[in-house]
């Protein structure tokens, strides 16, 4: 009898304890996750819930809603530094970075990942720098050029 009675305190419990639960509230006809080298995308289709958000009551539908969205820019930035170069680009083991009409003092490199995330730097010493990438894998990759702390030029530049 006692241990009939523990068994229906736990069930007990724990059928209280699912009911709290909030699970999904919504019942899906098919969905999806996709990636590739340049971003990703889920999605789903079914989804009836709605998400009342905030003080302007913002209305957000569905179950899946994107919480971090990071950007990593890679266009060139305009500048009047016209006179720094980067070739090879594509590259397979070594980059030059060549201050043809530019003052090199003061300058460094930044390399960063797709993901911003910061690789590699170093100062520039010559006018003429060789970068050896050969040790990092295939992928793209943002290179940064600043110079007294103000950033001259940035060059996206691909790995082969």
């Amino acid at each position: 009898m006692k241990r009939t009675s523990i068994h229906c305190f736990f069930l007990i419990l724990f059928t209280f304890s699912v009911s709290l639960l909030n699970a999904q509230s919504a019942i899906l006809t098919t969905g999806t996750n996709a990636s590739a080298g340049n971003g990703s995308v889920s999605y789903s289709v079914g989804q009836v819930a709605y998400l009342y958000k905030g003080v302007n009551s913002e209305i957000l539908e569905g179950l899946q809603q994107g919480y971090e969205i990071t950007t990593l820019s890679a266009s060139e930035t305009t500048s009047k530094q016209e006179g720094i170069l980067l070739y090879p680009n594509p590259t397979r083991d070594y980059l030059y970075i060549d201050f043809s009409d530019v003052p090199y003092k003061g300058s460094e490199y930044q390399l960063f990942d797709a993901q911003g995330k910061l690789i590699k730097k170093d100062m520039i010493s010559q006018p003429k720098s060789e970068l050896n990438l050969s040790s990092l894998p295939s992928a793209v990759y943002i290179i940064r050029v600043n110079q007294n702390g103000e950033n001259l030029k940035t060059f996206k530049v691909i790995k082969k």
